[in-house]
């Protein structure tokens, strides 16, 4: 293995098993992770880079949060060992370019800058009140779909002598034989899944009607649907209380995923971005 092929597979183990140590990487950092103030206190030196006190603290904490003893002095000196050697494999990776030139480096160093920012989010948690209002501005988020049974025909538009005879009371099933009902399941569908079988004109006009009622003509290209709403089954959602655990975990994913999206917009705001051709 050459001594680039070493450095590269340190490297990524180090981003993917140890959060790739981001706080230390000053050269990626922006106004919310910027460098440590001169007067910070330092833990050790590494060529031209500092490691501070209190990413040695961190490092030691998360040492204690693994172990069933108490804390020793060594332990001390191992995580300041870690953090130099992370340092190092970070200084080298510059130096010969792989974050520049490896797919696997950068996907790591993305990965791991991304963990970092949505890190932050985590760490505010929604009152009651934020989650009430996220629980009513949400409605799909713990909710079991209605169901529906139907029967679904179509005819050349516009149909006149099938609305005629409906309009006169003759059953769907007579006046739209098996001949041109589209074939669909027997069986109760789910009501958020109905595109699947009928066009969004044909979904959005059977979601106002009630069961036993008979929709159509609706005009879709040149055919004239006709639905037949035989059964509903409503809809049900858990309460609030309930729901809290899942309300929580999604308030929690949104929350990450805008951190990262405001994140990338103030970078991108800030940097000089040129696009050629």
């Amino acid at each position: 293995m050459t001594a680039r092929e070493s450095t590269r597979s340190a490297l990524i183990g180090v981003a993917t098993t140890a959060g790739f140590v981001l706080a230390g990487w000053q050269a990626l950092m922006q106004p919310e992770f910027a460098k440590a103030d001169a007067a910070e206190p330092v833990a050790a030196q590494v060529n031209d880079r500092s490691i501070s006190e209190a990413s040695l603290a961190r490092a030691v904490e998360a040492i204690a949060r693994d172990k069933q003893s108490p804390l020793l002095a060594s332990d001390r000196a191992r995580a300041l060992d870690t953090l130099i050697t992370e340092e190092l494999l970070i200084q080298q990776a510059m130096a010969i370019g792989l974050v520049d030139e490896d797919r696997a480096v950068r996907a790591a160093v993305v990965d791991a800058m991304i963990q970092t920012v949505a890190a932050r989010a985590n760490a505010s948690l929604p009152d009651d009140d934020t989650l009430r209002r996220f629980y009513a501005d949400h409605p799909l988020i713990g909710a079991q779909a209605g169901r529906v049974r139907i029967r679904h025909a179509t005819r050349p538009w516009p149909a006149a002598t099938a609305v005629e005879a409906l309009r006169s009371g003759q059953p769907f099933e007579a006046v739209l034989t098996d001949a041109s009902a589209v074939r669909l399941p027997d069986a109760w569908l789910r009501i958020d899944q109905l595109d699947r079988y009928l066009p969004p004109t044909v979904v959005h006009a059977l979601r106002q009607q009630q069961a036993g009622d008979i929709i159509g003509p609706m005009r879709v290209g040149e055919q004239a649907h006709f639905v037949w709403l035989q059964a509903v089954e409503p809809g049900s959602r858990p309460d609030f209380a309930d729901l809290r655990p899942q309300l929580l975990d999604a308030w929690q994913q949104r929350a990450r995923e805008q951190a990262v999206a405001d994140y990338v917009a103030r970078l991108r705001e800030q940097a000089d971005i040129r696009i050629n051709g």
